[in-house]
C-alpha cells in the first residue's frame, strides 16, 4: 500500500476478508446472500467490514464484484460456488501458513490474492480471486474479480 495508506499485515487482512465472506455471504441465509449478490452484480459497492488501525483509527472496507471477464452468464449459484472454492483455497493457505500468492501492481500498489476459485460449466472455466485497493486514505475496496480464463494457465486435476 502507498505511503499515505494504511499499512496492513496481509495475513491479517486476508483472514478478516475470509471471515467476513463466510459470515456475510456463504453462511448467511439464501435471501440475504442473494440480496448482496444482486447488488454486487449490479455494480454497487457495499459496506463490508471495518479494520482498526493503530495509526489511523478505523478503516472502512467496501466490497465490489468485477464480473466483466466472466465467460457466460453469471448467476447466484455460480457466484456462490466460485466464492466457496476460493474461500477454501484461502482457508487452506492460511491454515498451512503458506505463501499467500500475492501479486502487487507496481503502479498503484493494488494487490491480488491469487488463490483461485475455479468453476466449470459445460467445459467453460471461470476463475474468482480477491483484490484489494486503496484510493482514499482510511478506505479500502475488497474486490472479488473473475479473471479471463483464456489468459490463465489452468489445468484439471
Amino acid at each position: 500500500m502507498s505511503n499515505a495508506s494504511i499499512d496492513l499485515n496481509l495475513t491479517e487482512l486476508l483472514t478478516a476478508i475470509h471471515s467476513n465472506m463466510n459470515q456475510r455471504i456463504l453462511q448467511a441465509s439464501k435471501s440475504v446472500a442473494e440480496g448482496l449478490y444482486v447488488n454486487l452484480a449490479d455494480g454497487k459497492a457495499l459496506p463490508f467490514m471495518e479494520i482498526s488501525s493503530p495509526d489511523l483509527g478505523d478503516v472502512s472496507c467496501n466490497l465490489e464484484l468485477d464480473h466483466t471477464q466472466f465467460v457466460g452468464q453469471l448467476d447466484f449459484d455460480q457466484f456462490c460456488s466460485a466464492l466457496a472454492l476460493h474461500m477454501q483455497q484461502v482457508a487452506a493457505r492460511l491454515e498451512d501458513k503458506e505463501e499467500l500468492g500475492v501479486f502487487t501492481s507496481e503502479d498503484s500498489n493494488d494487490i491480488i490474492f491469487y488463490l483461485p476459485g475455479v468453476i466449470e460449466d459445460g467445459g467453460t472455466m471461470n476463475v474468482l480471486v480477491t483484490g484489494v485497493e486503496q484510493r482514499v486514505d482510511g478506505e479500502l475496496t475488497v474486490r472479488l474479480m473473475f479473471l479471463d480464463p483464456s489468459s490463465l494457465s489452468i489445468s484439471r486435476h
